[in-house]
């Protein structure tokens, strides 16, 4: 058997050292580059489902403002509905100046409060971008591994600006 191992050019005290090296040198790397790789990438991970999880309460934020922007456009219009149904029983008794002044209070209280939902919904949409390019700007460095410059960071924003759908305001009360 040793004549065999010998022809094959295997020497049991070459091949021993070299299963205690082998063994060394797993051992190393895996204290010292193994471990601490996967560590960083679990921390990764986690920092990622984090950004995922902060951009699902913004999107549930936004629908919440929606949703507010209904309800008040909803009371402005039965505040509406009362104002010229009380003005149309004032107007037979005042005639159809008093009509024409409860139609504009009502068309003013409207304005007022599609403005107001407007604003609150360019406020939430403006959060939205804000808290976006932050999650962009924080995991992009964390996945390069490096601070961004300025100048990478402003791309980064101008890029993912460009990206993130644009309505008009037209748009949004076209379908009320």
């Amino acid at each position: 058997m040793e004549d065999t191992l010998h022809q094959l050019g295997i020497e049991w005290n070459k091949l021993i050292a070299q299963i205690i090296n082998f063994v060394i040198v797993l051992w190393v790397l895996n204290r010292f580059a193994f471990r601490p790789v996967l560590k960083i990438l679990e921390e990764r991970r986690q920092k990622i489902a984090e950004s995922l999880q902060n951009a699902e309460k913004i999107k549930q934020e936004l629908a919440e403002a929606e949703e507010a922007r209904k309800e008040i456009l909803r009371k402005a219009n039965e505040q509406a509905s009362l104002i010229v149904a009380e003005a149309q029983k004032v107007a037979s008794f005042q005639g159809e100046k008093k009509i024409q002044e409860a139609i504009e209070e009502a068309k003013r209280i409207l304005q007022k409060a599609e403005e107001t939902a407007r604003l609150e919904r360019e406020k939430a949409k403006e959060e939205m971008r804000r808290e976006i390019l932050k999650l962009v700007v924080d995991i992009s460095s964390k996945v390069v591994g490096k601070t961004l410059s300025s100048d990478d960071q402003e791309r980064l924003k101008n890029e993912v600006l460009s990206r993130l759908p644009q309505r008009e305001v037209s748009d949004a009360y076209s379908r009320n």
